[in-house]
């Protein structure tokens, strides 16, 4: 999951993202971090190896030491495009970004600021934020494992059916269409939703195709990739 700190100068930001950091770390989760400034600002510097490796054209540099490894980016990045990074090389349990006010994730605010859209808290206790993460992770692990239909077969959409799972009060198992084996297929990064008898037609097809080639192991993760284009054949005359 994502979530963002954000206030005005000074108004505890960091120290609360460093507290919650430790706590989640504690508890056994993985984290991320991104800390966004409105000013222009650089940890690179004029003269350095890495300063020169970009004027002479190079965008990302990265710095590589015995105890650092560095990616700079010469080049203003979303939040969005912040976020896809950290998470499609890194996957953390959760990613917490201090400053980015406007991305479209969960955020908290901190010391005397107008609450903005997508804010969960205002000047949360730790032990109030830590559950609340704890929670929405949990939501979140249960919804990777549901098709995403929002049929409403179970009484609910997937969202609502989640929450319910996480809290203790339904089964994963009150869903309709919830797969035999986990089918993830994705166009871009984007998954497609599935139901039960898409994911089997899915697995039947593909585990059946390769059941005839060396090297295939039943029961082990499948992983298939497909190019954007598909190549032209030649024709055989």
């Amino acid at each position: 999951m994502i979530l963002g700190v954000y206030g005005f100068q000074d108004a505890g930001k960091t120290s609360l993202v460093e507290d919650l950091v430790r706590e989640l770390v504690t508890k056994g989760y993985r984290v991320s971090s991104v800390k966004h400034t409105p000013h222009r600002k650089s940890i690179d510097c004029e003269g350095k190896d890495t300063w020169r490796h970009w004027r002479a054209g190079s965008d990302p540099v990265v710095f590589s030491s015995e105890i650092e490894t560095s990616i700079i980016r010469h080049t203003k990045m979303s939040s969005e495009e912040v976020t896809r990074l950290v998470q499609e090389f890194f996957t953390p349990d959760i990613l917490i970004i201090e400053g980015f006010k406007e991305g479209s994730f969960p955020k908290v605010a901190v010391g005397d600021v107008k609450p903005r859209k997508g804010t969960v808290l205002v000047n949360p206790t730790l032990t109030r934020l830590v559950r609340w993460i704890e929670k929405e992770i949990s939501v979140e692990r249960v919804l990777a494992r549901l098709p995403g239909l929002d049929c409403q077969k179970c009484g609910m959409d997937c969202d609502a059916l989640a929450r319910a799972v996480a809290a203790g009060k339904r089964k994963l198992e009150d869903c309709r269409e919830l797969p035999a084996a986990l089918v993830d297929v994705r166009v871009g990064k984007e998954r497609l939703t599935m139901g039960k008898f898409a994911s089997a037609v899915v697995e039947d097809t593909v585990r059946g195709l390769l059941s005839s080639l060396r090297g295939y192991a039943p029961g082990k993760e499948v992983e298939i990739r497909l190019e954007g284009k598909r190549r032209a054949s030649k024709k055989r005359r």
